[in-house]
């Protein structure tokens, strides 16, 4: 296996993502790099970002002329910001990087804390797509979680996103809330039936440690819903987006009209990416980074000149076909043994062939033609199907 290292990590085109690390308020069960209570930093922080963003293109020329084809702004909440901040960041990558004629910007934001003036503004700068974290339609649910919005609210923007001309419409669900029912569940697939979206995006509630919601699960102070019934939400809320015409295309989105995240499917089919901001991870000609998760101590080292790397990783070939493969089988398509021998020099089977008779065996994924990809039991049991393609 003796590919050479900048022929394997030759990508097609590449994507930027922007992370903006401020909130209205905090979620308990989030552990994002995201911040309440910062407005005075605002300024500041667009500051160091548009600063990263030319650095990196000064730092390596090579990306500058790579072609660009998708823009997330994520966070955190990025419509926080002024839309004269999101025009300076976009205009700073415009001139710092090579965008294609149909570059797609996406952006995130929460119900709420946004109108459809400002809806409207955003859509003028050129983003199409808009993915809002609605996370529940039920109000007891919303304001036990910290969110900002209603079930009203809710409603309203994913409206007016598609008054303004949004054509791409995504909505965050989220299942295994405390003393949420299978009941709340279907009403919220109801509510969806009725909304002018074509792409889901879905969350089974984890406890993150340093969380509020860690703090109240290890005291005691409220209990998440016992295994049968999570599993109960999970095959209604899976089986039941489908019935609305959504397609599965990977373990926990489901997409209208082949309206696919293609950002997202960078990071699934392997492709290169660039991360800005405080928080934010890049995939860059075989290299991991991550920034400083913290919002003054990443613009302090923008401020010295220098990038404000915590983590840096070169990507060998045995961790390249580790992450492929369980990239790969993230998404509906599951990984083409064609593509894997191009890209490695290798086949699967060569490497995995054990491994994947076993799976097949405990109907975790199917061989059909050139791909292997997961079973809905396998999707269900993904974490230990990507396990058993990684060493150690």
């Amino acid at each position: 296996m003796d590919t050479n290292h900048n022929d394997l990590f030759a990508q097609r085109d590449m994507g930027i993502y922007v992370h903006i690390p401020f909130c209205k308020q905090k979620c308990m069960y989030c552990d994002f790099p995201a911040y309440q209570n910062l407005e005075e930093y605002y300024d500041t922080y667009i500051y160091a970002l548009l600063q990263e963003i030319s650095m990196f293109g000064d730092s390596y020329p090579q990306a500058r002329t790579k072609l660009v084809d998708t823009i997330y702004f994520g966070g955190g909440t990025p419509t926080e910001l002024s839309l004269l901040q999101i025009e300076q960041i976009i205009d700073t990558i415009q001139r710092t990087y090579t965008l294609s004629n149909d570059c797609r910007l996406t952006i995130e934001s929460n119900p709420e804390e946004i109108d459809k003036s400002y809806l409207k503004g955003l859509h003028t700068l050129g983003f199409s797509r808009v993915s809002f974290g609605v996370q529940t339609f039920n109000d007891t649910s919303l304001m036990f979680l910290h969110r900002s919005h209603n079930r009203k609210a809710a409603i309203d923007a994913v409206q007016w996103a598609a008054e303004v001309g949004f054509t791409d419409i995504n909505i965050d669900l989220i299942y295994g809330l405390p003393k949420q029912t299978i009941d709340e569940i279907k009403e919220n697939l109801a509510i969806v039936s009725t909304l002018p979206i074509n792409h889901i995006s879905t969350y089974g509630l984890q406890v993150e440690r340093g969380t509020r919601l860690y703090h109240l699960v290890a005291k005691d102070l409220i209990s998440l819903p016992d295994e049968p019934l999570e599993d109960k939400m999970y095959e209604t809320m899976m089986q039941g987006i489908q019935e609305l015409g959504f397609e599965r295309y990977e373990i926990s989105n489901f997409a209208k009209g082949g309206a696919y995240s293609t950002h997202n499917l960078k990071y699934w089919q392997y492709c290169d990416y660039l991360g800005f901001g405080a928080g934010a991870h890049s995939f860059f000609e075989g290299v991991r980074r991550a920034n400083n998760r913290n919002v003054m101590p990443y613009a302090r080292k923008i401020d010295c000149f220098e990038f404000p790397i915590v983590e840096e990783e070169i990507i060998d070939q045995q961790r390249a076909i580790e992450d492929y493969c369980f990239l790969a089988l993230r998404t509906k398509w599951g990984i083409n043994t064609i593509t894997f021998s191009e890209k490695f020099n290798v086949t699967l089977e060569s490497i995995y062939d054990s491994t994947l008779q076993d799976l097949i065996e405990k109907n975790l994924i199917l061989h059909e033609g050139n791909s292997y990809h997961l079973t809905p039991e396998g999707a269900k049991h993904g974490n230990y199907v990507f396990s058993q393609f990684i060493e150690g």
